[in-house]
């Protein structure tokens, strides 16, 4: 089989940070592409019946009707990788990337020689056995040698729940194409979608595969290449590719128990807009209602001559939890500071002579919560080595990080005074 043309899927690009893949399966067993032959492999005789049964078994499963066709495209790892490349050179213009890069090094997110291309092209290289593409409707399995066995298997009843999903909800209706700005409110969106396949691809598993299987699935978690590439990926790229399917399936497993998969449906109506409401998914929805804090609209004035403002971002509980935890603030202390996010927003500036600055707005559920952070901060900015400065005025902390030359001591007052409004207190 040749290689198939690039299929464009929806943009990966989550606001300035880059985030996952909006519908592939991203699983700890993932074959190693650069062990897959350079052809894209031929299914077995009877694949054909056997994908018709777990497409029939797995829209049991989800309550919905199938489409006509379930048959996936099958490839091999060189071809995915390809496939890869293509579509997030088309998805991600070099100048989004360059200024993601730029953000999450200035954050201290990512060491200062890093390519980000290069680490999330390798992560999702890796990792990524399947995926579905509602733009043209079809499901590709990728597999090393053309057999049909539990991975292949295992790997199209999650595809598959993608396609009930386009096919019921429109996948494309629901808004990821589009956003820019948000990477928080994108990995909400995600989280719904692949939890909601993780819980039916979970289901069809213990009911359809043998101990022996199971074996077989667990076993190729333990894959030398891909653990490696697990161990040397960033945190925040590793933990924001996760999230959506440890995570979301966490939040749909609490949709299920409250209402079936009635509830499931009902969420793509009602969508999740922040990672607050899927690491929350018991707490009541009008405590999680996010407090959204606006940018000034002259916020490059405080910078000075030269400087602008290149993006914007909401960074979430998610994110800024894995923020202080690169800081080096313990686990549960960066939760729990983590935990009374109410808001937040944060731009990227880039001034003269290279230099780049995050100006960092942040909002919280209480006054104590506010400390919380504020505290937490702190040491995450000594932690990173960042050149930062912190200032509350509860429940609100300002933030402004900068790297190379300017803007001065003076200028960063005005700039923390402007993110917090009049109620600005110096401590």
């Amino acid at each position: 089989m040749t290689e198939p043309p690039a299929r464009r899927r929806p943009d990966r690009s989550l606001g300035i940070s880059l985030g996952v893949l909006l519908i592939v399966l991203v699983a700890a067993c993932g074959p190693s592409p650069t062990a897959s032959p350079s052809v894209s492999p031929t299914a077995p005789p009877d694949a054909g019946a056997t994908y018709r049964a777990i497409a029939a078994q797995v829209a049991t499963i989800r309550g919905l009707d199938a489409p006509d066709r379930v048959e996936p495209e099958v490839i091999d790892g060189p071809t995915l990788v390809a496939n890869l490349a293509r579509e997030f050179e088309t998805s991600n213009p070099p100048d989004e990337i360059a200024k993601s890069e730029r953000l999450l090094k200035a954050m201290g997110l990512l060491p200062g020689d890093a390519d980000l291309a290069k680490l999330y092209l390798e992560l999702q290289g890796s990792q990524v056995i399947g995926y579905y593409d509602p733009t043209v409707k079809e499901l590709f399995i990728v597999s090393r040698d053309g057999a049909l066995g539990p991975i292949e298997e295992l790997t199209y009843a999650h595809e598959f729940t993608h396609e009930l999903q386009d096919k019921h909800f429109d996948l494309t209706s629901l808004g990821l194409d589009s956003i820019k700005d948000d990477s928080d409110r994108a990995l909400a969106l995600l989280s719904l979608v692949e939890g909601d396949a993780v819980s039916a691809q979970t289901t069809w598993m213990t009911s359809n595969l043998t101990p022996a299987q199971l074996g077989q699935v667990a076993a190729e978690a333990s894959d030398p290449a891909m653990l490696a590439v697990l161990a040397r990926t960033p945190r925040i790229l590793l933990e924001t590719s996760l999230f959506p399917y440890q995570a979301g399936a966490t939040y749909v497993g609490q949709l299920l128990a409250e209402g079936g998969y009635a509830a499931v449906n009902a969420a793509y109506k009602d969508l999740p807009t922040t990672t607050e409401q899927i690491l929350h998914p018991g707490a009541s929805p009008a405590s999680l209602v996010p407090a959204r804090p606006s940018l000034p609209t002259n916020l490059v004035s405080f910078f000075g001559e030269g400087w602008t403002a290149t993006a914007q971002d909401t960074f979430g509980e998610l994110q800024t939890r894995v923020w202080l935890r690169e800081g080096g603030v313990k686990g549960d202390v960066a939760r729990i500071a983590a935990e009374g996010w109410g808001g937040d927003r944060l731009a990227l500036m880039d001034g003269p002579g290279g230099a780049t600055a995050v100006a960092w707005i942040t909002a919280w559920d209480s006054a104590s919560d506010a400390q919380a952070f504020e505290s937490a901060a702190m040491s995450a900015i000594a932690g990173l080595h960042l050149h930062a400065r912190v200032r509350r005025s509860d429940p609100q902390v300002a933030i402004v990080i900068r790297s190379g030359p300017g803007p001065d001591d003076g200028a960063v007052e005005g700039i923390l005074h402007a993110l917090l409004g009049p109620a600005f207190i110096v401590e």
